[in-house]
C-alpha cells in the first residue's frame, strides 16, 4: 500500500469525477422544477448513469497507471527481486483494487449528498454507495490488467476508454451479443443495484470478462520479459 503515485493518481481522479458530478447536479438544480422527495426520476437516474460512467473510465485510466507507473519506473523489478513475479503483480493488483474501493465509495457519498443536499430528490443509501464502489473496484482491475498488457502510459490512456465505449459505439453490428460485454454488464449491474434491484447475472457475467482478462495480463506477465 505504499504507493504515493496510486494515492496521488486515485485523489486526483476522485476529484475530478466528483467535481464534474457537482457540475451535472448543479445543472440539475438549476433545471426546470421537479417534484422533491427520495426516489428517482427519470432525470436524476440519467445523472447516475453519467456519474456511474465517469467513475468507471476514470478508475479504469487510474487503474492502468497503476501498472505502467511501477513498470516505467522499475518499481516491479525490485519487487521481484523479493517476491516471485506472481505475487508481485497479485500485491499491484490487490492495493489498486483496494484503493479505487475506498474512492468509490466516497464518490458514492459525494453522490447521495449532493442528491439530498443539492437538489433534495435522492439521498445517501448504500445500495448507491455499493454500485459506486464497484463500478469503480471492477474498473480499476478492467484498467490494470490492460495496462498489464500494453505497458505504456500514453498508449493505456487511449486505449483503456476505447475498451469500454467500443461496445456502444458498435452496438448496432454486434446486435444483442452487445449486452454481453463487460461494461455493459457492470453498468446494468451497478445502475439496477443502484436503484435497489439487484441483477446478479450480469454481475457474474462481468465477473468472468474480468477474470479472462485479469488472466490473460497474469500469464503474459509471468512469461514475458520485463524490458
Amino acid at each position: 500500500m505504499r504507493r504515493p503515485w496510486l494515492w496521488k493518481g486515485s485523489a486526483i481522479g476522485t476529484l475530478l469525477v466528483a467535481g464534474l458530478i457537482g457540475g451535472l447536479v448543479v445543472a440539475a438544480a438549476i433545471g426546470p422544477e421537479e417534484e422533491s422527495g427520495h426516489a428517482m426520476t427519470g432525470g436524476d437516474r440519467i445523472l447516475l448513469d453519467a456519474g456511474l460512467s465517469l467513475l468507471l473510465t476514470a478508475a479504469a485510466v487510474v487503474g492502468s497507471f497503476s501498472f505502467t507507473s511501477d513498470f516505467n519506473t522499475r518499481s516491479f523489478y525490485r519487487r521481484i527481486l523479493v517476491f516471485q513475479r506472481g505475487a508481485a503483480f497479485t500485491g499491484r493488483a490487490a492495493s489498486t483494487t483496494v484503493v479505487a474501493l475506498l474512492a468509490g465509495t466516497t464518490i458514492g457519498v459525494l453522490f447521495g449528498l449532493a442528491g439530498e443536499l443539492g437538489v433534495d430528490r435522492w439521498h445517501v443509501s448504500t445500495h448507491v454507495v455499493v454500485a459506486f464502489a464497484g463500478v469503480s473496484g471492477m474498473g480499476s482491475l478492467w484498467g490494470f490488467a490492460i495496462g498489464s498488457l500494453i505497458r505504456n502510459h500514453l498508449l493505456s490512456l487511449f486505449v483503456v476508454p476505447l475498451s469500454l465505449v467500443l461496445p456502444t459505439a458498435v452496438g448496432r453490428q454486434l446486435g444483442h451479443f452487445v449486452d454481453f460485454l463487460f461494461p455493459n454488464l457492470l453498468s446494468v449491474w451497478a445502475k439496477q443495484g443502484a436503484l435497489e434491484s439487484l441483477r446478479l447475472d450480469s454481475l457474474a457475467g462481468a465477473a468472468m470478462w474480468l477474470a479472462f482478462v485479469l488472466g490473460a495480463g497474469f500469464w503474459v506477465f509471468l512469461k514475458r520479459d520485463l524490458a
